[in-house]
């Protein structure tokens, strides 16, 4: 556990990217140190059906939701949330695309650590 501690890193993974998807996810800088400041990219493929983006940081000390409303095919293509001042720890970034019925029509997941 040391170890990571020891880079001073953001350690990012991308669970999926794939262009064709409905979304994609991407935390910056990828070097930090706490308290960070970061900024969460969401690219979003415009539809129709797009409603509202949901976007949540969490880790055991921190919390954090935003949600902007979509206007379908009119909605921008790439959201842009600032996350400032957070502690070290262990994070989940989770977006999630909320469709005019109400459901999750895609979800992305980032994990990454602040030193």
């Amino acid at each position: 556990m040391r170890a990571w501690l020891a880079c001073g890193l953001i350690l990012c993974s991308v669970l999926s990217a794939n262009a064709s998807e409905k979304l994609q996810l991407r935390v910056t800088p990828k070097v930090s140190s706490a308290p960070a400041d970061v900024l969460i990219y969401v690219s979003i493929q415009r539809d129709a059906e797009n409603r509202l983006l949901r976007v949540t940081a969490d880790s055991a000390a921190f919390f954090r939701s935003s949600e902007t409303q979509l206007d379908g095919e009119e909605s921008p293509r790439v959201a842009v949330f600032t996350y400032r001042n957070l502690p070290s720890g262990n994070y989940t970034i989770v977006a999630t695309l909320i469709g005019s019925n109400g459901r999750a029509t895609d979800t992305k997941v980032i994990y990454f650590v602040v030193i």
